[in-house]
């Protein structure tokens, strides 16, 4: 008895539907054909996608390169096709074992992209190689930063850097990034087009007036603070109500399910959600249980 097959075009728009699945290379392994439709993907995140976008190929969207031999190995095949990675790569995390000089030559030729992570650290005495690509990204809005990447001195001012005056949504990996204020500042405040902030929280050694600053800007969606796992939920509530930091927009996460998160659902993604129920239900610093379980689940 024959195996009943669906029509190719049936099949295709099933993988296309499935190639925003995480585990989306297994499926090139399925069949040829597969592979050649997997190779293209739509640009557009709306439902109108299928009809309405150009295509571009989905291997390259969002590249991780954990190695420094993985970053060689990624920069090499994209120098010939200088046109092909500015337009396909939309995203690129950058690990602690990956030579900054490398992440630099990659940025040159990657210049479309949009979210950035840096975990790099710069090690060099003279000028960053990191900050002239960067300046040279016009549509990057997402970044995800440990400081040590860009700053290469004792002087650390964040305005100091062009490309942090266009970036909206800001992770800062460093604990000590929300100590500092007055005249230590970094300047994190100063970032006045901000909109989604995400930061470590000390509740001995975060600068209140910092935080309170950055919550007077209407502009400001979420500041997403993140707890040592040895602080409850409950110790840090307490902390804000007694600094006068209530705020909806505030979303209070245990560092120790950092990664679970921004590999899982998304980081953005998952407090823009919170920050949305808050408002429909008045509840300052509440998680539903619906929510939280999310937080930890990989997308489906």
């Amino acid at each position: 008895m024959p195996v009943p097959s669906l029509p190719f075009e049936i099949e295709r728009m099933i993988f296309l539907l499935c190639a925003r699945h995480k585990n989306r290379h297994a499926y090139l392994a399925v069949a040829r054909r597969v592979q050649a439709w997997l190779a293209l993907s739509f640009h557009d995140d709306d439902a109108e996608y299928l009809i309405n976008s150009r295509l571009e190929p989905i291997v390259y969207r969002f590249v991780h390169l954990r190695s420094e031999r993985a970053a060689v190995n990624f920069l090499q095949s994209i120098e010939s096709r200088p046109e092909f990675a500015e337009r396909t790569v939309k995203g690129i995390f950058f690990g602690t074992a990956v030579a900054i000089d490398t992440a630099g030559e990659t940025l040159k030729l990657c210049c479309g992209i949009k979210d950035l992570t840096l975990r790099v650290p710069c090690y060099l005495t003279g000028k960053n190689p990191l900050l002239e690509p960067m300046s040279a990204l016009p549509q990057l809005h997402t970044l995800s930063i440990d400081l040590a990447s860009i700053f290469n001195n004792r002087v650390i001012y964040l305005p100091n850097i062009d490309t942090l005056h266009r970036v909206t949504h800001l992770h800062i990996s460093n604990a000590w990034a929300s100590w500092q204020g007055g005249s230590q500042t970094i300047g994190v405040e100063r970032l006045e087009q901000i909109t989604h902030l995400s930061l470590h929280l000390s509740t001995l050694r975060t600068e209140i007036s910092m935080l309170s600053g950055i919550l007077r800007r209407d502009n400001l969606m979420v500041m997403v603070l993140w707890r040592k796992w040895s602080v409850t939920d409950e110790q840090v509530r307490g902390w804000l109500k007694q600094n006068d930091l209530m705020d909806t927009r505030i979303i209070i996460l245990n560092s120790a399910d950092f990664f679970g998160i921004v590999q899982g659902y998304g980081l953005w993604n998952y407090v823009e959600r919170l920050v949305d129920w808050r408002r429909g239900n008045e509840e300052p610093f509440e998680i539903p249980d619906h929510l939280r379980a999310v937080a930890l689940t990989e997308p489906e």
